[in-house]
């Protein structure tokens, strides 16, 4: 299960969200209850609106706001500069919340998704929006932003925690990448990155190159590479010997190895060590050639639901019970079945993002953000987990636990 999120997120281009309301900085914080009456925050449709003239996928921009019932005095404007440094800018857009009950609108700002160069100094990229109340109070304000480095940003926050105690969106900044990698033997490198049984044209060494090269610019931020499948060329074990020879050979520093000693060390652990990579290898074959570098399958819970009504009874199930010790996964995605793909060939998985991704936002933001670990999901630019997990992870790496019933990221 490999998504077009990997290439973006990889090649350090994330477009993400920063929020100005407050967070948990200190344990005083903690006993504040709620912080915000209200927040405002920017999607962007899984949808494809329209293509550039170098057929660049545009789409959407969305508004979210939650919080408390929104006044009929108070707005929501999207500007194309930063309203507190100029507050005489004239909107592009102005929305009255309490005439969209949903907490949503869908804009007709188009927004081209395209890879381009990182520049980890640039704060927010061409689109604000500000929560207005009475006589124009700012309440929340929110841009579209680059924060490929969070975990560095909270550092002092969550260094005492496990991976296995925070919050990881598959995106970005600590990220989980889902491979499924084919052997060609008559191909040139071999080694592809393949979607179920079709092989891409994005060969391993490329992913992994991208990776080492994100890790020469961090020191705090982990990735996690979980190859779960391998659907085509690996009857032997020499051809996973390979691989496993390729990986060590471009990331091999950084591995994190698979003991008693790194499995239950905390973040502040891996970073003194610069141990940045953890490699999990679902196959018989991941101690034959190479001790304590690989570590197991991540257990997922994946309801292979088709509607969300059914992916949500699901999740209830799920975190009703005990979770899993260690590293698992929430599959928060809708699974297509035969019959939908057939009707919906090319635009398939866009719709089901659509359909799901507000949800989600909800779900593990107000119901399941305590307990959840890994959380994957399709075109993840159309929900809010990113700034969902950094929230939860300042909480739990700060507040008591029992003072998180009264508290929400």
């Amino acid at each position: 299960m490999f998504r077009k999120c990997l290439f973006i997120a990889v090649c350090l281009v994330i477009i993400q969200f920063v929020q100005s309301s407050p967070v948990v900085n200190s344990v005083k914080d903690c006993y504040l209850g709620n912080l915000t009456p209200a927040r405002v925050f920017l999607t962007v449709s899984s949808l494809r609106a329209s293509l550039t003239q170098h057929g660049i996928i545009k789409r959407r921009l969305e508004i979210n706001w939650f919080g408390h019932p929104p006044a009929e005095d108070d707005y929501i404007a999207v500007y194309h500069q930063d309203p507190e440094l100029n507050p005489f800018n004239d909107p592009v857009l102005s929305l009255e919340p309490h005439k969209y009950p949903g907490g949503y609108f869908r804009t007709n700002i188009e927004i081209p998704i395209h890879v381009g160069n990182f520049n980890e100094n640039t704060r927010c990229f061409g689109y604000w929006a500000v929560y207005h109340g009475e006589n124009r109070e700012i309440k929340h304000s929110t841009c579209l932003q680059l924060r490929p480095f969070w975990m560095k940003e909270i550092a002092k926050h969550i260094s005492d925690l496990k991976l296995s105690e925070i919050m990881i969106p598959i995106m970005y900044g600590l990220r989980y990448f889902d491979l499924r990698v084919g052997y060609y033997e008559n191909k040139p490198d071999q080694y592809y990155i393949n979607h179920n049984f079709v092989r891409t044209e994005t060969t391993m060494k490329t992913v992994l190159e991208q990776v080492k090269k994100y890790l020469l610019m961090s020191t705090n931020d982990i990735i996690i590479l979980d190859f779960h499948n391998f659907p085509h060329g690996f009857e032997t074990p020499e051809n996973h010997k390979k691989l496993q020879t390729i990986i060590i050979d471009i990331l091999g520093n950084y591995i994190i190895p698979y003991n008693d000693q790194y499995e239950n060390a905390t973040l502040s652990y891996y970073w003194q060590q610069q141990k940045l990579v953890l490699i999990s290898y679902d196959c018989p074959y991941r101690e034959s050639f190479f001790s304590e570098t690989f570590w197991p399958s991540i257990p997922r819970a994946w309801g292979n639901k088709q509607r969300p009504q059914d992916l949500k009874a699901y999740f209830k199930e799920v975190f009703e019970k005990p979770t899993p010790k260690g590293l698992w996964a929430s599959m928060a995605e809708i699974t297509p079945n035969a019959r939908f793909m057939i009707f919906h060939p090319i635009t398939g998985l866009r719709i089901l993002a659509d359909e799901i991704n507000r949800n989600v936002t909800h779900w593990f933001r107000d119901l399941y953000w305590r307990k959840a670990n890994i959380v994957a999901t399709d075109y993840f630019l159309g929900n809010d987990m990113i700034d969902v997990a950094i929230r939860a992870n300042r909480i739990k790496g700060v507040c008591p636990e029992f003072t998180w019933p009264k508290l929400s990221p």
